[in-house]
């Protein structure tokens, strides 16, 4: 509040604050998305055309997802319950 040119009230820098904060966290939304998307398109460049689709989407995922070994550590995903067996 102090450091601000114009001195903005309490109410007001608090608004501020809260405006950067949901705006650097969409931009970091984004650029995960974008991270994504560009690592796919490279993945599906480099893919092996002599297997099935099926087999390029899985091999195409796992490589996205990273190693299960680091799925309880990750902090950015909610945590996947598994599939109910029937």
């Amino acid at each position: 509040m102090a450091q601000q040119e114009d001195k903005p009230g309490l109410s007001e820098a608090i608004s501020r604050l809260v405006q950067l904060g949901l705006t650097s966290h969409a931009d970091q939304d984004f650029q995960k998305q974008r991270a994504r998307k560009m690592a796919g398109d490279t993945i599906d460049r480099m893919g092996d055309t002599t297997t099935t689709a099926d087999d390029r989407a899985i091999r195409k995922r796992d490589l996205l997802d990273g190693p299960k070994e680091f799925d309880r550590v990750r902090i950015d995903r909610p945590k996947r319950s598994k599939p109910s067996q029937q």
